[in-house]
């Protein structure tokens, strides 16, 4: 399945709406394999949100992402990062050079991704003993907030599967792609919004539907509601955590 559309027309709010990860992850990624000089594909790199992080440790990225949207939008908000290279190219083709990067990097994107196809592309692009790092902001599904935000998703989003494909937290599906060499690192990152933060994030989902579709009014409102529920001084805090698993490709 072509999952490259999905974000078309929704560049601008997702680079509005989504968070950011917590400093101990990149403390992790250095102390894994990312010392001076390091090169990182970081695919699906979206509107470069980790890719910012990556660059501001002084790592050399290569944002690889296929959806042109996404991929302008984070190349003007990385236009004063000189070690910073943009890519047209996939998941399973990301058109850099054998041998090319050190580490690979996939943040909120692995689950949209045809998996077998993305290992033999990290084998093929990675130094020998290259770190492979597949990351998520994960909501705590056992939050009441975000239970009954996934209420709502489930009522008008035909797309909604779950937070994040209901695959960030599938340790099964990660030992299978890592063929059950790696460990899963998870970091507490709960994430505070006020209401137009919340509303950009809901609004960013592949899931969510578009401004001119009927659904889209009454899965606002119903949003809302729910904001004013949880809000104390005009923020909600919605419980979360990044999870990172890392593993090293055998070629």
């Amino acid at each position: 399945m072509d999952n490259t559309g999905k974000f078309t027309g929704k560049a601008d709010v997702y680079a509005q709406g989504r968070p950011g990860y917590p400093p101990a992850l990149f403390d992790l990624l250095a102390a894994e394999a990312c010392g001076a000089g390091c090169r990182m594909a970081d695919v699906g790199s979206g509107t470069g949100i980790l890719s910012r992080a990556l660059l501001e440790r002084g790592w050399t990225v290569y944002g690889v992402e296929p959806n042109e949207d996404m991929r302008r939008e984070g190349e003007r908000g990385l236009i004063g990062f000189p070690r910073f290279h943009s890519v047209a190219g996939t998941a399973e083709h990301t058109g850099l050079a054998d041998g090319a990067v050190d580490a690979v990097t996939a943040a909120q994107a692995f689950h949209w991704f045809d998996a077998e196809a993305f290992g033999r592309e990290c084998r093929r692009i990675l130094t020998p003993g290259g770190l492979v790092a597949l990351i998520w902001n994960s909501r705590r599904e056992d939050s009441p907030i975000v239970r009954a935000e996934g209420e709502i998703h489930r009522l008008y989003c035909p797309g909604f599967g779950g937070f994040s494909g209901g695959l960030a937290g599938r340790e099964d599906h990660m030992a299978d792609f890592f063929n059950r060499r790696f460990r899963a690192c998870r970091f507490p990152h709960d994430l505070t919004y006020n209401r137009e933060q919340y509303l950009w994030r809901v609004c960013s989902a592949s899931y969510a539907p578009l401004e001119r579709t009927p659904a889209h009014a009454p899965w606002l409102n119903d949003l809302n509601r729910l904001f004013d529920r949880f809000a104390e001084n005009g923020l909600v805090t919605v419980p979360n955590e990044t999870v990172a698993y890392l593993g090293r490709p055998e070629c």
